[in-house]
């Protein structure tokens, strides 16, 4: 690996990686003897349940060994650490809104096409999580020309028969077959839901987009009424840790379980 892939590198594991866990492997890879390989040092770096996390660091440990000293390679990830946290710390956050508009025109950007912008610039990944779907041609069609740019697509729906019937229709219907047949589609199965008084399961009612280092969080559904008929609320945020943390929060329910893949 040269070096401009192996800042690359670098810099893909400090984006996805909590600074705690990185600080522990900056602490491993620093002492590491010189003349020691690379496989010893990764059976003693820290653990992490994140398996794109886990794949990264060795992959990016064996491509180091040879081209650069461990102490080198410690300071590296630091300094692209520091440099993040910098970047970081001046996120944007973006009042949004769909439906009418206060007398006093407060400036707010609609929910649906900012979301449209989002996937129309997606170039690392895409996480959609909603739990109602309907009559979204425009969606579908940025997120098709997504997944054509190889962006990768992982959506969180609703289910009819999870929900127990508290959905008339499955959310996964408003997508039409080539993107399903390319997207990652999780759900929450029927045993992982706690049940009211009444015997009804917990509703998937979460709302939200994670494209690259944004997310959006609205009270929107991913339906037509949502973006032009409904009064709505959102917002956007734009770097920061928020991006990160909402990503990570699903991968793990994926990684535990609470969440199952669908498949045909």
């Amino acid at each position: 690996m040269s070096m401009p892939e192996l800042s690359s590198a670098i810099d893909t594991l400090v984006r996805k990686a909590p600074s705690s866990w990185l600080r522990e492997v900056c602490q491993v890879v620093r002492v590491w003897p010189k003349d020691g390989h690379a496989e010893g040092m990764i059976a003693s770096l820290p653990i992490t349940h994140n398996g794109d996390l886990a794949f990264q660091i060795r992959e990016l440990v064996r491509s180091a060994e040879g081209e650069m000293s461990w102490e080198a390679l410690a300071t590296s990830i630091e300094v692209c650490a520091s440099v993040r946290s910098v970047w970081e710390s001046e996120q944007n956050i973006e009042l949004l809104w769909s439906g009418p508009s206060p007398a006093n025109h407060v400036p707010a950007r609609r929910i649906d096409q900012v979301l449209y912008d989002l996937l129309c610039g997606a170039r690392r990944d895409i996480l959609l999580v909603t739990f109602a779907a309907y009559k979204v041609k425009l969606l579908t069609e940025a997120l098709i020309s997504a997944s054509r740019r190889n962006v990768p697509v992982r959506m969180i729906l609703e289910f009819e028969q999870a929900s127990l019937n508290q959905l008339s229709m499955d959310a996964l219907k408003a997508f039409p077959p080539d993107l399903i047949a390319h997207a990652e589609i999780y759900y929450w199965p029927l045993s992982n839901r706690e049940v009211n008084e009444l015997g009804r399961p917990g509703k998937l009612h979460a709302k939200a987009a994670v494209v690259d280092d944004q997310a959006l969080l609205s009270s929107a559904n991913l339906t037509d009424d949502a973006f032009n008929r409904n009064l709505e609320i959102g917002a956007l945020f734009s770097g920061g840790e928020i991006p990160g943390r909402l990503r990570a929060h699903f991968d793990e329910l994926i990684l535990s379980g609470t969440l199952a893949r669908w498949s045909l």
